[in-house]
């Protein structure tokens, strides 16, 4: 019987522990380079370092940013996510992230990881998002203009995204710089006109949450740790490519070098920056049959991804890539979509009588070309047709790691090494659609620091 246990609640002898002498506050971080910020403009916000025993924590950090409108218009599906055009981490001349059209990626990952009910509640709040349809907020003016403030968490950053989770040192003798670059409203909203004009985003703020350990608790952290801070984390880089109109095939080569590459999204836009228009979040097929991905010419996978019917095999490959095939309470934006039939047989809304409900919802996903206009209305029971939603959502991913690790280990990672290798992208197109294509890898990185070295934070890819 020396091997049988206790069930948890018969275990009294086990109890939660008080953590060792610590306090937490909370910092407003202002730029350094200005009070008032316009659309291509970038935000610089100094985190300071040589703070003894103090550690960041980029899960509770987020930018507080007001902004100012000259016309009504409609968020994009990631809400004020969309005002970031690039994200540039650094420090002491060492690049950390920098990820172009971080917006894009923001927005779909949005639609792929958070729920509707998400966006509609906090996310509407925090961000003006929205769960009804397959755009954002509607934003007016009142008067000349109107003014929002929003919270944008600074999340898709390896110091927001270690694995596991760890704390952020603050005593490095070098601080860390966070540049933010603005894109302009014809990204990132839907308007008629110009929706910001100069000076339009201000009171801007980096609020972050402090820990500092007590002199003798940070003592032994840096005993166990002998002065040096390894942390694993999770990043994002870009590449973009160009597909044009008559392209059946398309071979991009994507420049992706790192030691541990887990996942790749691609995604085509057919309409970029149209004041009119859905410009982020609006995702064709683009006629897209079938992809792959060739590593020094080996297959990835070995059979190429098919993208047919309702795109089920490619969402498949997007669920494992994500490592949620099976998470069956995962709740996504990417079939939100309203069509403009009316069924013949449609006199009521009640499920058990076999009829359709009076919200009839169509797919999103696998739109060729989408023209990213209407959001569209759906047809009430019984009456004239409603208008049909021509807002893609369409995201192809594939999966580089193996299932060693399956994306969910606390031991190991597992991604496919590409240093001094040649990835690119192999796709195959059935339709004459252009369009511009994002792809965003997402890697494994080893950032460092050696407080009996340099004192300063490096990176390892």
């Amino acid at each position: 019987m020396a091997d049988t246990v206790f069930a948890e609640s018969l275990a009294y002898g086990q109890m939660k522990k008080r953590a060792v002498s610590a306090r937490s506050y909370r910092v407003k971080i202002p730029p350094t380079n200005g009070v008032q910020f316009s659309p291509g403009a970038t935000i610089q916000v100094d985190l300071p370092g040589n703070q003894a025993g103090t550690y960041y924590n980029f899960n509770q950090m987020y930018l507080k940013v007001k902004v100012t409108n000259d016309v009504p218009f409609t968020w994009d599906r990631a809400g004020a996510l969309g005002l970031i055009k690039r994200l540039q981490i650094s420090t002491a001349g060492a690049q950390l992230c920098d990820i172009n059209n971080y917006n894009v990626l923001a927005t779909a990952l949005m639609d792929t990881d958070s729920s509707l009910e998400y966006k509609a509640g906090y996310g509407a709040l925090l961000l003006g998002t929205s769960g009804d349809s397959l755009s954002g907020k509607v934003v007016t003016t009142n008067g000349v203009n109107y003014a929002t403030t929003y919270c944008i968490p600074i999340v898709l950053n390896p110091l927001a995204q270690t694995t596991p989770h760890r704390m952020i040192p603050a005593f490095s003798l070098s601080s860390i710089q966070v540049r933010l670059t603005l894109d302009s409203s014809a990204e990132c909203v839907k308007s008629g006109g110009v929706a910001f004009g100069a000076g339009a985003f201000s009171d801007v703020e980096l609020v972050c949450m402090m820990t500092e350990l007590s002199s003798d608790a940070q003592a032994k952290v840096d005993a166990s740790t002998g002065g040096k801070y390894d942390i694993l984390a999770t990043s994002w880089m870009q590449a973009a490519g160009n597909k044009a109109a008559a392209d059946v095939n398309l071979t991009q080569n994507l420049g992706f070098s790192m030691s541990s590459l887990e996942r790749i999204l691609a995604i085509h836009r057919p309409t970029v920056g149209v004041e009119g228009a859905f410009s982020l979040g609006n995702r064709g097929t683009a006629g897209l049959t079938q992809y792959s991905y060739s590593i020094n010419s080996e297959m990835f996978p070995a059979r190429p991804i098919i993208v047919a019917d309702q795109g089920a095999e490619a969402c498949a490959e997007l669920l494992v890539a994500d490592h949620s095939l099976v998470d069956f309470k995962k709740g996504c934006g990417l079939t939100n979509a309203y069509t403009a039939s009316v069924p013949a047989n449609r006199s009521g809304s009640s499920a058990m009588s076999g009829n359709y409900p009076a919200t009839h919802k169509k797919t999103a996903f696998n739109l060729v070309d989408p023209g990213g206009t209407l959001v569209g209305t759906p047809s009430a029971d019984g009456a004239a047709a409603g208008v049909d939603s021509d807002i893609g959502t369409f995201v192809a991913g594939c999966e580089f790691e193996n299932s060693l690790s399956d994306g969910k280990s606390s031991m190991i990672y597992s991604g496919i090494s590409t240093m001094s290798s040649t990835v690119q992208f192999l796709g195959n197109y059935a339709a004459g659609t252009a369009s511009n294509v994002d792809f965003f890898a997402q890697y494994s990185v080893l950032l460092s620091l050696n407080m009996r070295g340099s004192g300063v934070y490096s990176i390892s890819l």
